[in-house]
């Protein structure tokens, strides 16, 4: 299936761009119910001389159904995608975690930069997808940023210390909390 996105350039920044999705409304769907209506407009104003064949209205009801069976299974991935999202991210919490830290590039793009070790305090299911708080931080992480559970190392820093086999950035926290910072 084809990506209907358009890449779309902001008025304030020519260089900058946003992407526009036209979603489903009930002027560019068609369900079933407006299927049967056209399909008997069609009929109604069929030609007597040459009316339509029945294989050719067996056909458009087939793919009608089948398009609809296809909406529907779509819909139930798309719900339980969201579950089983909702469901990992909520066992997360307590867990000690490596999330990646971005900064905003000049295109006005989050990259990532690092990387902070962290436990996971709760998750926050009411922005639409989870955000993950962790312990000692202000920011809400998007589930995106989660780069690996426990101290994964870091795969943003190019200037790896190979004297401890250790890599620590500043501000992160002693592997083991008991002993603290």
């Amino acid at each position: 299936m084809a990506d209907n996105k358009i890449a779309v350039s902001g008025t304030d920044n020519p260089y900058v761009t946003g992407s526009y999705a036209p979603g489903s409304n009930d002027k560019n769907t068609l369900d079933m119910t407006d299927f049967f209506q056209l399909l008997a407009t069609q009929l109604q104003y069929q030609d007597p001389t040459n009316p339509m064949d029945n294989s050719e209205l067996m056909a458009q009801m087939t793919q009608m159904a089948m398009v609809n069976s296809m909406n529907s299974m779509t819909q139930a991935m798309d719900t339980s995608t969201g579950v089983t999202t909702q469901t990992y991210a909520a066992g997360l919490v307590g867990q000690e975690v490596t999330m990646a830290v971005t900064e905003e590039n000049s295109y006005g793009q989050e990259v990532p930069v690092g990387v902070k070790y962290a436990k996971v305090e709760y998750v926050n299911f009411t922005t639409g997808s989870p955000t993950i708080k962790l312990e000692g931080d202000k920011k809400e992480y998007e589930l995106t940023h989660l780069v690996g559970m426990g101290r994964v190392p870091d795969p943003y820093n190019k200037d790896i210390d190979t004297d401890d086999g250790e890599d620590k950035e500043e501000g992160d926290k002693d592997p083991d909390p008991e002993e603290g910072p």
